[in-house]
């Protein structure tokens, strides 16, 4: 602050402070010594050599405190001195413990390895002297006390005695399971195993030797290497590896039968026919069925009995079967796939024991089959070419041109569905082709044969067209009303296969392997209404059939329209003379029970009354319901353009042509229909306009014509004419047909 400035504050502070005493020289005075007082009191107290000033203790506090911080570091720093050099003592005893330690424990370690060692040696050793002297039971035990140790040295990191406890393990095993299976293979001839005689079922083993059998099982099971452990186990390898090896008991069991199986099945016996699988499965089977239960009742409870509840000794007993005619079946392959005949039996053979294995004897799902075998690349290559190859050949002989028979009806066809015999034959073929492949555990295997399913999905619908397509003359007396029919059936069947769980999971595998799930848009045919949707079967989108479905009803409506349209052809060629009647200048009696059809139009009624019946005979119901229904349609269009709009009729004219329609032409399709005029609106109303009463007709013409051009007012044209009887005309429609009329109008060309 500037020294005018500090000047300026202090007088401010004088004269508030003591206002008019400053006017008084005494008081002015006195101010003057009190605050000369002060300043003096105030200069003492901040003297820093006064000891008895403020100031000057508070420095001589500070100059102790100094002192004593200093004297404070130099004693931290003599403590942090010593600290470290106690350290520096104390990491070199620690090194030095730490070496002894380390020593200490490898001589612990060596020594428990040692000791490890001399047990397994000990072991080995008695298991060598309990081996000579026979007991069994103490023999298990030492194995099992062996194969502890393993088990503990699982996760230590000892390869070297992890090797050499392995090959103590397997050897001892081997010793052991050799000393074992020849008692147990005595006990087993002793029961006069296995039971092949014709009469093996009064065969009734004495029990002292289920009891050593059992006991037998019993020792085996304890040597038994577990799969779990990291030891090698003797099983098959590649296409045969998922047949995991029996239980040791079991395996003993099926010995003698895989001897025999070998003796008959290999080598230069007349059993070993390749042309001839069906005796090795068969075999097989037998074995299956005739010791079973004789397996199940001995072992099952010796199972149970070591905890082995996973185990289900005949599942066991029949996989290891099945793996030798699977291991044949492998063998087999690779010459036969050069001799279609062969090869195919062979398939089927084998299909029909995987089936036969699992339905009557039933091994499990889960469990591996033949059919491993039959999935290889090479074999599941061929086997679809044999699908395909012997699939069309069927369908060749199904459907040649030399085979009438071919679109002939099912007799047993109790439903009337029209059902052809080629129809039910590819239906058939489908069917097995299904039953073949269904069986297949990888969905990507069964897809294949799907697309083979498509593939001739398509070309019998290719086929049915080239058949159309070549048929000439009179179409009722050709084959295409039957290839309506045919195509009618194999669509409805594939509509209930796309529901069916086979082809619902194959759908779900195909969509999750292609990433779509696309919805497809169903064909139409334009010549055909929106009637016909109540006489097919509708498509379902989430459906593998769904694109041949689209295929076969596009193909469908297009026949159905083309006998539709034949149908039409000749009517409208017979209805010339009709429609060239003179309807201006009939002259009838006004009694209209009197009247009779018009001459000129029995042809047309005749030829069209021929045809429906002739299509009734030939079509499925729903088929010929859309063609009724289509013909009905095009011939109310028909006959109001070229007949009622291209034609004048007086009173006698149109109350003829009512006649025509509503005593000759709806009866003819009330056979049919409850409700024909429903198919014949326009036909119906014209006739309805053409025979109003002359005043009617022209008050309804002139009002209709009049509300046309009138603004402002409402329009009833649509009441009055529904008043009438018309609904299905506009107004403008109405006036045209009333413009027909010879009584209310004079000029063929009015203007409305």
């Amino acid at each position: 602050m500037h020294a005018s400035d500090i000047k300026r504050q202090a007088l401010n502070e004088l004269e508030e402070e003591y206002e008019e005493e400053l006017l008084d020289l005494e008081k002015c005075t006195a101010a003057l010594n009190k605050i000369l007082k002060e300043k003096e009191t105030l200069e003492k107290e901040l003297d820093p050599y006064d000891t008895e000033g403020c100031l000057g203790i508070k420095l001589s506090q500070a100059r102790d405190l100094i002192n004593e911080g200093k004297s404070d570091l130099k004693h931290s720093k003599e403590v942090n001195d010593q600290i470290e050099k106690n350290l520096n003592e104390l990491n070199e005893l620690r090194r030095d413990l730490k070496e002894k330690f380390d020593k200490l424990n490898c001589y612990q370690t060596t020594l428990q390895y040692l000791k490890v060692v001399q047990h397994i040696e000990n072991l080995c050793s008695e298991l060598k002297q309990e081996t000579s002297k026979r007991d069994d039971e103490k023999c298990v035990t030492l194995f099992a006390n062996l194969t502890e140790i393993s088990r503990v040295l699982s996760d230590c990191k000892v390869t070297h005695l992890k090797e050499h406890l392995k090959e103590s393990i397997l050897f001892w095993h081997n010793v052991l399971k050799d000393k074992l299976a020849k008692d147990f293979l005595d006990v087993l001839k002793q029961m006069k195993w296995p039971f092949l005689s014709v009469n093996f079922s009064l065969v009734c083993p004495i029990e002292v030797n289920v009891d050593r059998l059992q006991l037998l099982s019993e020792y085996l099971l304890q040597i038994e290497i577990p799969r779990e452990s990291n030891l090698p186990v003797d099983g098959p390898s590649g296409v045969l590896s998922n047949f995991l090896p029996p239980c040791l008991p079991i395996e003993m069991l099926i010995q003698p039968l895989r001897k025999r199986f070998l003796y008959h099945f290999y080598g230069n016996r007349k059993t070993n026919r390749p042309d001839r699988p069906e005796w090795y499965f068969t075999q097989i089977l037998t074995w299956i069925r005739d010791h079973q239960e004789y397996v199940g009742t001995w072992m099952q409870t010796v199972i149970e009995k070591f905890g082995l509840h996973h185990l289900d000794v005949k599942t066991e007993f029949t996989r290891g079967l099945v793996q030798l005619a699977a291991e044949k079946l492998n063998s087999e392959l690779p010459s036969l796939q050069f001799d279609d005949f062969h090869f195919s039996h062979t398939i089927n053979e084998a299909l029909g024991f995987d089936k036969e294995l699992r339905e009557v004897y039933n091994y499990p799902t889960s469990e591996p089959g033949i059919i491993v075998i039959l999935t290889q690349a090479s074999v599941l290559v061929k086997w679809l070419n044999m699908e395909k190859k012997y699939a069309m050949e069927k369908m060749d002989g199904i459907l040649s041109s030399n085979t009438i028979e071919a679109f002939d009806l099912l007799m047993s066809d109790v439903e009337d569905l029209k059902i052809t015999t080629c129809a039910d034959a590819f239906i058939t073929l489908l069917q097995t082709i299904a039953e073949r492949y269904k069986c297949l555990p990888q969905p990507g295997h069964r897809l294949q044969f799907l697309e083979l399913q498509l593939e001739l999905l398509d070309d019998f619908r290719v086929r049915l067209m080239q058949i159309v397509n070549a048929e000439q003359g009179d179409y009722m007396e050709t084959k295409v009303p039957m290839v309506a029919n045919t195509l009618y059936y194999v669509e409805g069947v594939l509509v209930d296969w796309g529901s069916m769980l086979h082809y619902l999971n194959l759908y779900y595998y195909k969509t999750q392997s292609t990433g779509e799930n696309n919805k497809y848009n169903t064909f139409s045919s334009p010549k055909l209404n929106t009637l016909e949707e109540s006489a097919t079967t509708g498509l379902e989108t989430d459906s593998l059939f769904v694109e041949t479905l689209a295929l076969y009803r596009r193909f469908r409506r297009d026949i159905l329209s083309g006998l539709s349209e034949a149908v039409l052809i000749e009517v409208r060629k017979k209805s010339r003379e009709y429609r060239r009647e003179g309807w201006t200048s009939m002259k009838v009696g006004k009694d209209f029970r009197s009247l009779s059809l018009t001459p000129s139009a029995c042809p047309m009624f005749e030829v069209l009354a021929k045809r429906l019946h002739q299509l009734q005979k030939k079509l499925q119901n729903k088929l010929f319901t859309t063609v009724w229904r289509n013909i009905a349609t095009q011939l109310d269009t028909f006959l109001f353009e070229d007949l009622v709009m291209d034609n004048r009729f007086n009173e006698g004219g149109a109350l003829q042509l009512k006649f025509d329609i509503t005593r000759n032409l709806l009866p003819l399709f009330s056979h049919y229909t409850d409700i024909a005029t429903n198919y014949f609106p326009q036909l119906i109303e014209s006739s309805t306009l053409l025979n109003l009463a002359k005043g009617s007709a022209l008050l309804l013409r002139e009002t209709l014509l009049a509300l046309k051009e009138a603004s402002g007012v409402e329009d009833t044209r649509g009441k009055m004419l529904k008043e009438t009887g018309v609904n299905y005309f506009t107004p403008d429609m109405a006036v045209k047909v009333l413009n027909q009329r010879t009584d209310i109008t004079v000029d063929r060309l009015i203007v409305d």
